[in-house]
């Protein structure tokens, strides 16, 4: 990969730091390029307007408890959430002793900007290995949506705030 040049690392800064809104309608789910995942992709509206970044949201098909949603910046992954079980548990790499976050997390995690901007500025974009734990508290997606908008300056409806996995039964649908 190919270290981004630092207007490219201050353009995300700026991104993240103006206030956000998603666009109309909310998205549905609907099966993924990946087998046996769902995906949703729901645009945001920053200063630009439409068309530099949208939330993508991912769980699998047949568990629907595990789901991620992610920022996508001119088709980059720039922070994720993701919500698993409290004893899934997964190593942090050793950037994050400098942070100050823990050698090992489990559960529910974010793989936030901050944590991860100087990785990617040696790295180049594509990988955000740094997790800070998020808490046993964190076990759905409106949850983990509601969390990210604050943390990303990204204002929500409430009817946005509740976008949710599908149900089960639409398994079967």
């Amino acid at each position: 990969m190919i270290a981004p040049s630092v207007q490219d690392l201050e353009e995300v800064d700026e991104f993240l730091a103006e206030l956000k809104t998603l666009g109309d309608p909310i998205p549905l789910w609907t099966p993924s390029t990946r087998p046996g995942e769902l995906d949703a992709t729901w645009p945001v509206i920053d200063r630009a307007g439409l068309g530099r970044a949208t939330l993508r949201f991912r769980c699998l098909s047949v568990d629907r408890t595990r789901p991620s949603v992610s920022v996508i910046f001119r088709d980059r992954p720039i922070w994720r959430v993701d919500i698993v079980d409290p004893r899934d548990c997964k190593p942090n790499p050793l950037a994050a002793a400098h942070l100050g976050l823990p050698a090992t997390v489990c559960g529910s995690h974010s793989h936030g900007w901050s944590d991860n901007r100087e990785i990617v500025a040696r790295s180049g974009f594509g990988r955000l290995p740094v997790r800070r734990p998020l808490g046993a508290r964190m076990r759905r997606l409106p949850q983990a949506l509601r969390w990210l908008a604050q943390a990303a300056t990204l204002r929500l409806t409430p009817e946005q705030a509740d976008f949710d996995v599908p149900p089960q039964s639409a398994l079967f649908e």
